[in-house]
C-alpha cells in the first residue's frame, strides 16, 4: 500500500510539472502568427480602458478567477458566478470573449494580460508548468518604450530573455 501511494504521488508530481517548454516552437509559432500576437495585444489594451492592469484568459477574467466552472474574486471568494456574468461585470461581451479564445488557440496561449503603468506591458502566456511554488511560466511580451529586460539567472531564480525583434521578446521564468 505504502509504495503504491508513492508511485500515485510521483505520477501527480511528474504530471503537474508538464511538457517542457521549447523555446524554439514558441519563437516559430510567433513568427506564422505574429498578426494574432498583435491582434491579442491590441484587444487588451482596449478592454484594459481606465484600469491600471487586466487580463483576460481561460481561467482569468479581471479580478475573477475560475474554480470547478465557477467564478469569484478576492474581493468576495464565497460569491460563486458564471461566466456570463463575470463578462458582464468586467464589461467583455461574449463574442469578444470568443474572439480572444480563438486567437488564443491560434497562439497557443491561454491569457493576456496589459497593464497601463509607465512603461506599459503586454504579456502573452505561452505555456506554464511546475507547482504553485515552483515552476515555469514563459510568456511573449512587449513594452510601450519598446525596452527588454535582461537575462537574469541566480540560485532558485531564472529568467530567460529572447527578442523577437520590434520590441517583442519572449519571457522564460522559473523558480
Amino acid at each position: 500500500m505504502k509504495v503504491r501511494s508513492h508511485f500515485l504521488i510521483l505520477v501527480l508530481l511528474l504530471q503537474a510539472c508538464g511538457k517542457p517548454v521549447n523555446i524554439d516552437e514558441i519563437k516559430e509559432s510567433f513568427v506564422q502568427n505574429k498578426t494574432s500576437f498583435e491582434q491579442l495585444d491590441s484587444m487588451i489594451k482596449e478592454d484594459t480602458k481606465t484600469k491600471t492592469c487586466f487580463a483576460v484568459g481561460t481561467d482569468h477574467i479581471g479580478d475573477f478567477w475560475e474554480h470547478d466552472n465557477k467564478w469569484n474574486n478576492n474581493q468576495n471568494y464565497e460569491r460563486k458566478v458564471s461566466l456570463e456574468i463575470v463578462l458582464r461585470e468586467v464589461g467583455i461581451s461574449s463574442e469578444r470573449y470568443n474572439q480572444y479564445l480563438a486567437l488564443f488557440k491560434k497562439v497557443g496561449s491561454e491569457r493576456v494580460e496589459h497593464c497601463s503603468n509607465i512603461p506599459n506591458w503586454t504579456r502573452i502566456m505561452v505555456h506554464r508548468s511546475g507547482l504553485a511554488v515552483s515552476g515555469c511560466l514563459t510568456t511573449v511580451n512587449i513594452n510601450g518604450d519598446g525596452s527588454m529586460p535582461e537575462t537574469d539567472i541566480k540560485p532558485g531564480y531564472a529568467r530567460e530573455i529572447i527578442d523577437l525583434g520590434k520590441g517583442w521578446y519572449i519571457n522564460h521564468d522559473c523558480t
